[in-house]
């Protein structure tokens, strides 16, 4: 049965809710020029090298071997490379992060965690933290809220025609539903072959005209604060309930453009100060939005990764489309796309919205969007805590997946076919093949590929694939990537 329910402006949502150093760039023997990523491997070589120059905590082998032209050779020293020409090694730096951050601004933010505080204030209190952190010095951060109000939308209602295109007058809402689901009609109560209804006829509570209430004349209890709420009162005056924008362009215009911590910090925070939850969840819009932000972003700056962050506290419930599988197919579109976008997802739920199945249904636009698994904040814990913990951990991604491509030093010319990728975990030092493109990237051995063919234009980017990716994620702190210049590409 429906309870006394805060709408605030508007109606409440229901579900949530390292540097490189360049090295030689001229070639002799049997180090072609060209680069050929289909020259077969050398055969191994015999030498057997004695730790070799050491740099960046790696260790290439200097042991002599011999090879047939245009191959490679990675068997002599200590499991690294040995090549004719030396190489010159050093520490794999990451690629600078660019977040741009799709911030859920619904009514139900304004529900109350276990700490008694609102869903609101403890996120603002995680982003104050994270955006001022030193550890997040050097990281890109933009921002954008949702829902955005339709231009000129009505601010208050008592009937469907004062609405207009935003009609309808939120009113009423279904009866049966776990949590308030506005409705004009009875067939709005039928939700996945499951009938809510009956469709209700709301009043207000006369201490609060903020809440709605089911039953007039009745108790409407005390807010989750503890604050009496009056009596049951006929509803004078309601809000429109289509008064979000569903233009994926409105979300793509930041709130605050992308710019680097610490210096861009006060203005994304004056940003959130700003802001008062109220409205429905248009995810749709919102993710697209986004994406196009980020792209636009990364196009313009190829030398960094550029992810999109969802953090909201429910489902679809405005703007087609709302079903969960079509949003998640636009995510998907965002990693396929070039440059690719990745989307993080952090969900912020209570009890009910586990019950309704919320995060399997953030999970599947994690997966789509390419990063696994959605973050799952429980309001029944310390919400704060675990929403930086998820920033955090976003933050860290990019550290294992994506590289610097080394610059030359002065008067030298990078040749792409003398790069190589090297991993050591627990001193053991191995080669990362190169596969030449995504799909080449092998689900068991992995390898490496830049971001764009050096036959086709100028690459920016090492990444790595993703079961190599997953093992530098896995290893321990003593674990390395290193890139050597000088000596052939070891290819697959």
């Amino acid at each position: 049965m429906l309870r006394s329910v805060r709408v605030a402006v508007g109606f409440a949502s229901l579900w949530f809710a390292a540097g490189v150093s360049a090295a030689c760039s001229s070639n002799s023997g049997s180090h072609p020029s060209a680069f050929d990523p289909n020259a077969t491997a050398g055969t191994a070589g015999t030498g057997t090298g004695t730790g070799g120059d050491k740099a960046g905590g790696l260790d290439i082998g200097t042991g002599a071997g011999t090879g047939t032209a245009g191959g490679s050779n990675t068997s002599g020293g200590n499991g690294g490379l040995t090549d004719a020409c030396a190489a010159h090694l050093s520490t794999a730096m990451p690629i600078p992060l660019d977040m741009y951050i799709m911030l859920d601004i619904s009514s139900s933010m304004l529900d109350a965690t276990a700490a008694k505080t609102t869903k609101w204030a403890a996120v603002k209190t995680a982003l104050e933290s994270f955006l001022q952190d030193k550890s997040s010095a050097g990281l890109g951060v933009g921002l954008q809220y949702f829902p955005l109000e339709k231009p000129n939308a009505p601010t208050s209602c008592s009937t469907n025609a004062d609405c207009g295109d935003s009609a309808p007058c939120f009113l009423k809402a279904c009866s049966k539903y776990p949590s308030l689901y506005p409705c004009d009609v009875a067939a709005d109560c039928v939700l996945n072959n499951t009938n809510y209804g009956p469709c209700q006829t709301l009043g207000q509570c006369s201490l609060d005209a903020g809440y709605v209430c089911p039953t007039l004349g009745k108790a409407c209890g005390a807010d989750d604060m503890g604050k009496d709420l009056g009596t049951c009162d006929t509803l004078v005056s309601s809000v429109c309930m289509n008064t979000e924008s569903c233009d994926a362009t409105v979300y793509a215009t930041p709130a605050s453009a992308i710019a680097t911590l610490p210096g861009a910090a006060a203005g994304v925070l004056a940003s959130i100060d700003a802001k008062t939850p109220a409205g429905a969840t248009p995810t749709a819009p919102a993710i697209s939005g986004a994406i196009q932000q980020a792209s636009t972003w990364a196009t313009a700056h190829p030398d960094h990764r550029v992810v999109v962050v969802l953090a909201t506290d429910g489902l679809p419930t405005e703007c087609t489309p709302t079903a969960i599988g079509s949003v998640a197919a636009l995510a998907k579109a965002g990693v396929a796309a070039t440059p690719s976008i990745s989307t993080f997802v952090i969900g912020v739920f209570g009890q009910d919205d586990v019950l309704n199945g919320a995060p399997d249904n953030l999970n599947e636009i994690a997966q789509q969007g390419g990063t696994k698994t959605a973050f799952i904040v429980d309001t029944t814990k310390d919400v704060t805590a675990q929403f930086v913990t998820a920033l955090d951990t976003i933050r860290g991604s990019h550290l294992a997946c994506e590289f610097q491509v080394p610059q030359p030093s002065a008067g030298q010319t990078l040749d792409f076919g003398q790069v190589n990728v090297q991993y050591t975990n627990a001193g053991k030092s191995s080669v990362v093949y190169y596969v030449g493109n995504a799909t080449a990237c092998d689900a068991t051995t992995g390898g490496w590929y830049y971001d764009v063919d050096p036959a086709k234009g100028t690459p920016t980017k090492i990444v790595a694939c993703a079961a190599s990716c997953s093992s530098f994620e896995a290893a321990t702190e003593q674990a390395s990537v290193g890139i050597a210049l000088g000596c052939m590409t070891v290819v697959k």
